[in-house]
């Protein structure tokens, strides 16, 4: 009895070295990648700046939120410029700014494309707006 409890001992060890061996090679695998990783050449600084460029742009105001429906997530805008499908549009109150694309637009439940200025068109937003918000232009 004494020899198969030996031999079931080696094989226990067995088992236990090789996965030891297997997850020595995997965090030597996985410093290697690190180093080569911080070999990567860094950024040039001429592209921080046209950032910086592109912020500085102020965005035009395009008109303002009259009321809101929270149930169907519409906002109703008063155009003091042109707006389109597809246009990119900041609507800002305070602290808190809303970006997004003009999904869809409508007068009176006819869905439009385009909107002349002083139309007030209904305009489906993704987040819930406040009242008396801005709408920007992107």
């Amino acid at each position: 009895m004494a020899a198969r409890k030996k031999a079931r001992k080696t094989k226990k060890t067995r088992k236990t070295k090789a996965k030891r061996v297997k997850k020595a090679k995997r965090r030597s695998a996985k410093a290697a990648k690190r180093k080569v990783a911080k070999k990567k050449p860094a950024k040039k600084k001429v592209a921080k700046k046209a950032k910086v460029a592109k912020k500085a742009v102020k965005a035009k105001p395009i008109g303002k939120v009259v009321h809101f429906y929270d149930r169907i997530c519409v906002a109703i805008v008063e155009l003091k410029a042109p707006l389109r499908i597809g246009d990119r549009v900041v609507l800002k109150r305070g602290k808190h700014a809303l970006k997004q694309r003009v999904a869809s637009m409508q007068i009176e439940h006819t869905p439009i494309t385009l909107a002349k200025k002083g139309d007030t068109v209904g305009m489906k937003v993704d987040k819930p707006v406040k009242q008396g918000s801005v709408v920007l232009a992107a």
